[in-house]
């Protein structure tokens, strides 16, 4: 096995190859990448944590048959570091020991067999369709953010995705927050039921979208497969039955309150300061403003009037205060509207115009 490479396109290869591998596993060969000479100008790059793969084509010269898989971030630091030069040079030689020599440099480094690398989900006859990677970008950012971190709750551990084939939906929720994206996505499957995204996955497509115009998007249960250029990523969906999110998406509200998201956002990170886990940042809603108040035995105590308009009874409700920030980071707009019912129902946050995405936070007991 031989061949010879370009040192930025072996890179771009090793980059997702080595962020996929998982060096914790109790199988060491799934820290490992695979490398396989497909003909005289092609490699197959391969890396897998048996929930994401990556399967990468790249343009070599010079290639001569053969396989071997070697530790992927070791790899990939080498190639990163090696001197600036056209071509690097990769050979397999005695006792499944690989040499990469670029200029004067030379590497040798330990090789493992192929034989025992896992395979990988097939992507040849999956039912592709090019969707905007922009769009599909920008739904993965937007809520991905609320995605639930505990793994016992596995059904919450990624982002549900539903699509009629020209609109897409993206929804998460850990519990105590969720956020929702609708968004015209031509091309993307007719799905029956929406699926379910796992984080570490979304973490990775995201990787792959980086700079891309299109990509092609295809859901062949039990795997989701995401393909840009000569880059295929396969992403295991969790099997499990997402929360009946419209049940938590308030609505009927008695109360709205329209405000400066800039305005909002800088008021709860000057309260944030102040408040603990346990007791939040207060939020008092009255006629013409918002007094936002957070108060720590411990350290003090902070309150701020800021400028709103707002419809109802007077109430005031406590919340979390990086909950709040997360979800106004993700609005575009320069005003939000803020629709609240009681003080122990959840209140629903979204651009007071022009997007199609919203976010509800449970309150918190004050």
């Amino acid at each position: 096995m031989e061949f010879r490479i370009n040192q930025a396109e072996f890179v771009r290869g090793l980059r997702l190859a080595q962020s996929i591998a998982d060096r914790k596993s109790t199988m060491p060969l799934l820290a490992n990448v695979l490398l396989r000479v497909q003909s005289k100008s092609r490699l197959l790059v391969t890396a897998t944590d048996l929930n994401v793969s990556l399967s990468a084509e790249l343009k070599i010269s010079g290639g001569s048959d053969g396989s071997l898989t070697v530790g992927a971030k070791a790899l990939h630091d080498i190639v990163v570091n090696l001197p600036k030069v056209d071509d690097i040079s990769f050979r397999k030689v005695e006792n499944n020991w690989a040499e990469i020599k670029a200029g004067k440099v030379a590497y040798r480094i330990v090789g493992v067999p192929d034989r025992d690398f896992p395979k990988v989900p097939d992507h040849r006859e999956a039912p592709f369709g090019d969707v905007d990677a922009a769009t599909l970008r920008e739904m993965i950012d937007r809520t991905l953010f609320s995605v639930c971190n505990d793994e016992t709750r596995f059904h919450l551990n990624g982002v549900l995705f539903e699509s009629t084939g020209t609109k897409a939906r993206m929804v998460s929720t850990d519990g105590h927050r969720l956020s929702k994206v609708d968004r015209e996505l031509p091309g993307a499957p007719k799905l029956s039921a929406g699926v379910i995204i796992p984080k570490k996955g979304l973490l990775e497509i995201k990787k792959v979208l980086d700079g891309a115009t299109t990509c092609k998007l295809a859901v062949k249960t039990p795997h989701a497969f995401f393909a840009v250029d000569d880059l295929v990523l396969a992403v295991k969906l969790i099997d499990a039955q997402f929360p009946p999110y419209e049940q938590v998406i308030p609505k009927d509200h008695k109360r709205r309150a329209t405000i400066s998201r800039d305005s909002l956002t800088d008021a709860v990170k000057r309260a944030q300061l102040m408040s603990s886990e346990a007791r939040g940042v207060k939020m008092s809603f009255a006629s013409d403003h918002i007094t936002i108040a957070s108060d720590n035995p411990d350290l003090g105590e902070v309150r701020e009037d800021v400028d709103a308009q707002f419809k109802g009874e007077a109430m005031t409700i406590g919340f979390n205060p990086k909950y709040m920030i997360e979800l106004l980071g993700q609005i575009k707009s320069d005003q939000v509207d803020i629709d609240l019912g009681g003080e122990l129902d959840p209140a629903l946050v979204k651009p007071a115009s022009g997007d199609d995405y919203l976010g509800v936070i449970m309150p918190m007991r004050i």
